[in-house]
């Protein structure tokens, strides 16, 4: 005789945004980590997710678990989103498979909060969110080349040629705005040096797809 599977309890969600395709999106990851998921109203609902702004106008029930939508991890909305109670604070350009990975958490009944990335005085984005504007395939020959890899070593353990190699490179040094591969690898370490310091992280080890693409991915 085999023990009967435990009963997965129902969720009862809601998600609220400004733009309709983002909502969607959201439901979507949701209902797909968590199978039987029901949409309802905020005020009926378990978890809600949704923005700051949108919190304003919500009656919720108490005991109702928040996950805050925002745009990106900047120190602000992240504090804001604390103080409001909430269990996490979830950025909208993470890359598809930490946005998966964020609401995962939400859904497990943890929280989860992101890597909290600032502007320096002369006003250049912070070296992780940089590290955001790499294509996958970008961010693993940076992180290939911070390892020593040289082009043809690269090329090999990717799988492509050598030449499609030179121009990511040349696409990194850009997308970075350095000149050598010594200063993209300096940006590289010092991004992951910065995250290992916070107690949270949602530093990328992967693909930077984002928002926009994990709609597909989801359904």
């Amino acid at each position: 005789m085999t023990a009967e599977s435990p009963v997965r309890e129902t969720l009862n969600f809601a998600v609220r945004h400004a733009f309709p395709i983002v909502a969607e999106t959201v439901e979507a990851l949701v209902r797909a980590s968590h199978p039987g998921a029901l949409a309802t109203d905020p005020g009926k609902a378990s978890l809600v997710i949704a923005t700051l702004a949108d919190l304003d106008g919500l009656d919720l029930a108490e005991g109702t678990r928040i996950a805050v939508l925002i745009d990106h991890a900047d120190r602000r909305p992240v504090q804001e989103a604390r103080a409001r109670g909430a269990v996490a604070a979830i950025p909208l350009d993470l890359p598809a498979d930490h946005l998966r990975a964020a609401l995962a958490s939400v859904l497990s009944s943890r929280s989860w909060w992101p890597v909290v990335t600032a502007v320096d005085p002369e006003g250049d984005l912070s070296s992780s969110r940089k590290l955001d504007a790499l294509s996958g395939q970008q961010f693993k020959v940076l992180d290939l080349m911070s390892r020593g890899r040289l082009n043809k070593q690269i090329a090999y353990d990717l799988g492509i040629s050598e030449g499609t190699v030179k121009s990511h490179v040349s696409s990194i040094l850009r997308k970075l705005g350095v000149e050598r591969r010594t200063q993209a690898i300096a940006t590289f370490i010092t991004a992951h040096e910065a995250s290992a310091r916070m107690p949270v992280r949602s530093v990328p080890d992967g693909a930077a797809t984002h928002l926009s693409r994990a709609t597909h991915a989801a359904r």
